[in-house]
C-alpha cells in the first residue's frame, strides 16, 4: 500500500507541476480518503497532497474550501515529527510559511481581514518574505495603523528596492521623499526614478499643478516616452486639479494606444458620462468587456453607459457586480449611489458614498455627492460641513470652492459664494463650474441679463448640455421664448436625456399654448357694436354719421 500510495503523490505531483487542474482536484480529493482510511499518521503525503487539493480549489474560486483545506495542511505539516526529513515538501514548495500565505489570500477573498492578520501575524517577524511583509502592510493600512504599516512598507523595499507601489504607500502615508528615494534607489540608476517619486509625491502634497507639470515631464523623457501606466498617472493627475478635458483626451490616448489596458478605465468612463460624451462612453465599455469580465471597470463602465441613458436599476446592478468583485473600487460606489440617489434611495446612496470617502479621502468627487445629498434632504449644516471638510483635506482646488458655495446658497449666502466662485476663477479663469455657480446665483437674485452674460461667454469655450440649458432658462424668464427653445434643443442634441431641457421644451409650449387661449378668450369676450348701440352714440356725440352705400347697390 505505502509503494501504491507513493506513486500517486509522485503522479499528483506531476500533474499539479504540468497545471492540470481539474485532473489534479479529482486525483487529490481520492488521494486524501486513501490517506485517512489506511495511513492517516502519513503526514508528509498527507500534507502534501491537501496542499494540492487546496490549490486547485482556489484556481476554482471556491475560497472558503480552499481556507479549510489548506489549515488542514498546516496541521498536518505541524505534525510532522521533527526528526523527520521534509525534503519532498521542500522541493514541491511546501512550507508553513507557504501554507500560511495561501490562508491568508483566502481570507482576504472572502474579505474576512481579521483572520488574514491573525494568520500573518503568527509568522516570526525575521522569517517573514517581502510578500508576508506586504500583506501585512495593506492590512495595517486598512485599519489606520500607519507606523507598522510603514515599518512593512521599508521591509519589502530593503529587500525589493523596485517595488514602486510599497513606494507609493509610503508617501501616501506621509513619508518623505528623499527617504523614499534613498530606499529604491539602492543598486539602480534609472534617471526617471527620483523625478517618479517626486511626481507622486506632489500630488500627496496637494500640489497639484506642480504634479501634473512633472508627470507631463516624464511622459516625454525618451526612455519611457508614452509609458501607459505614466499616461495613466498624468490623467488621473489631470483629473484631480479638475482639469477633466485633458484628463479624458490622455484617457483616449491612453486606450488607442493600447486598447486592452483596464487600469483607471472605471475613471474615464465617469469623465465620458460627466461630459456627455454617450456614443463614445457606450464603444469604450463594450470594448472593456471584451477584454476582461473578472474586473470591475468593465462592469463600472457598462453602469455608466446604463446612466447616462436614464436606466438607473440597471447601473445599481452593474456598480453591485463590480463592488462583488473588488469591495475597494471606489468608482463603482460612487456609480452606485448616484444611482440610488437618483431612485429616491438617498440614504442608502449616503452610505455607499461615505465608504467610498473612508477608502479614498482625498477624491473630491466623493465629497459633492455627499453635499448633494445632504441639500436634497435640506440638511444644510452638514452640507456646508462637509463642503469645509473638503477643502481641508483636498486642498482649495476651484471644485472644492464652488463645492462649498454651492452649499452656501440655501441659506441665500449669496455674496460669499460668489467670492469663493471668483476665487476659483482666480485660479482656474475658465473653470466651467464656477461660471455655473455665479450665473444661478445671478438667476436667483433675477439678474438675468448678468446670467445670460456668463453663459454665452462659457458656450463658447465649453458648449456643454448643461450650460445650454441653463442659458435657455434665463430667456424664458425673460420672456425671449424663440431664444429658450433653441438651446433647450441645443441642450438635447448633445444630450438626448437631459431631463432639465425636455422639461423646459414643455413649460415654454405649455406658457405658449396658454398665453394663445387667453387671447382667444379676450376676442370671444369683447363687446358687439349692434345698431343701437351706434345710434346711441351718434346721438350722444351730436355727429352725424355718413351713411354707408350698400354693397350691392
Amino acid at each position: 500500500m505505502a509503494g501504491n500510495l507513493s506513486t500517486v503523490v509522485e503522479k499528483l505531483r506531476s500533474m499539479h507541476a504540468l497545471e492540470l487542474n481539474s485532473s489534479t482536484n479529482i486525483l487529490s480529493c481520492l488521494t486524501i480518503t486513501m490517506i485517512n482510511n489506511n495511513n492517516p499518521t502519513d503526514y508528509i503525503n498527507q500534507c502534501e497532497v491537501y496542499g494540492y487539493h487546496a490549490d486547485t480549489l482556489y484556481e476554482n474560486r471556491e475560497f472558503q474550501k480552499a481556507e479549510s483545506v489548506y489549515r488542514k495542511a498546516l496541521s498536518s505539516f505541524k505534525s510532522i515529527p521533527k526528526t523527520t526529513s521534509k525534503t519532498t515538501l521542500v522541493t514541491s514548495n511546501i512550507s508553513e510559511i507557504t501554507l500560511k500565505n495561501k490562508i491568508y489570500q483566502c481570507c482576504s477573498k472572502l474579505n474576512n481581514e481579521s483572520g488574514a492578520l491573525a494568520i500573518l501575524e503568527s509568522i516570526p517577524q525575521k522569517q517573514r518574505p517581502p510578500k508576508v511583509s506586504l500583506g501585512l502592510a495593506k492590512l495595517y493600512q486598512k485599519r489606520e495603523m500607519d507606523r507598522p504599516a510603514i515599518t512593512c512598507y521599508k521591509e519589502v523595499l530593503k529587500r525589493c528596492p523596485l517595488a514602486l507601489d510599497c513606494a507609493i504607500e509610503l508617501l501616501n502615508l506621509g513619508e518623505h521623499p528623499n527617504v523614499v528615494i534613498s530606499l529604491v534607489s539602492v543598486g539602480c540608476n534609472f534617471d526617471w526614478l527620483p523625478s517618479y517619486i517626486k511626481a507622486h509625491a506632489l500630488m500627496v502634497n496637494k500640489e497639484y499643478a506642480k504634479s501634473v507639470a512633472a508627470y507631463e515631464a516624464l511622459v516625454k523623457r525618451p526612455t519611457i516616452v508614452s509609458n501607459p501606466s505614466l499616461l495613466c498617472d498624468l490623467a488621473t493627475a489631470y483629473c484631480r486639479v479638475g482639469n477633466y478635458r485633458s484628463g479624458i483626451q490622455t484617457f483616449r490616448t491612453l486606450h488607442l494606444q493600447d486598447p486592452r489596458w483596464i487600469k483607471g478605465m472605471d475613471l474615464y468612463a465617469y469623465l465620458l458620462c460627466e461630459d456627455e460624451r454617450s456614443s463614445e462612453l457606450e464603444n469604450l465599455a463594450m470594448q472593456l468587456f471584451t477584454v476582461s469580465e473578472i474586473h470591475p471597470e468593465p462592469w463600472v463602465a457598462m453602469g455608466y453607459n446604463a446612466q447616462s441613458k436614464g436606466d438607473y436599476t440597471k447601473a445599481v446592478y452593474l456598480a453591485a457586480r463590480a463592488t462583488e468583485l473588488d469591495i475597494t473600487c471606489i468608482q463603482a460606489l460612487l456609480l452606485k449611489g448616484v444611482s440610488l440617489r437618483m431612485l429616491g434611495e438617498v440614504k442608502i446612496a449616503i452610505t455607499h458614498f461615505r465608504q467610498a470617502l473612508k477608502l479614498a479621502p482625498r477624491r473630491l468627487e466623493c465629497y459633492v455627492e455627499i453635499v448633494g445629498c445632504f441639500l436634497q434632504e435640506k440638511r444644510i449644516n452638514e452640507a456646508l460641513t462637509v463642503s469645509k471638510n473638503a477643502i481641508r483635506v483636498v486642498g482649495p482646488l476651484p471644485n472644492a470652492l464652488v463645492l462649498q458655495a454651492g452649499a452656501m446658497l440655501p441659506d441665500k449666502a449669496y455674496d460669499r459664494a460668489i467670492k469663493l466662485a471668483e476665487r476659483a476663477l482666480s485660479i482656474e479663469p475658465n473653470h466651467q463650474p464656477a461660471i455655473e455657480m455665479l450665473s444661478t446665483i445671478a438667476q436667483k437674485r433675477h439678474r438675468y441679463n448678468d446670467a445670460i452674460k456668463f453663459l454665452r461667454n462659457a458656450i463658447q469655450l465649453h458648449g456643454s448640455s448643461n450650460l445650454h440649458t441653463m442659458l435657455a432658462d434665463c430667456y424664458f424668464n425673460t420672456s425671449k421664448f424663440s431664444d429658450a427653445v433653441d438651446h433647450y434643443n441645443l441642450a438635447l442634441s448633445l444630450n438626448p436625456n437631459n431631463k432639465e431641457a425636455k422639461e423646459g421644451l414643455k413649460k415654454v409650449h405649455g406658457f405658449e399654448q396658454s398665453a394663445a387661449f387667453e387671447t382667444d378668450q379676450d376676442e370671444e369676450n369683447a363687446p358687439f357694436e349692434t345698431a343701437e348701440d351706434e345710434e346711441g352714440l351718434r346721438m350722444a356725440t351730436n355727429i352725424d354719421w355718413p351713411h354707408e352705400t350698400p354693397w350691392f347697390s
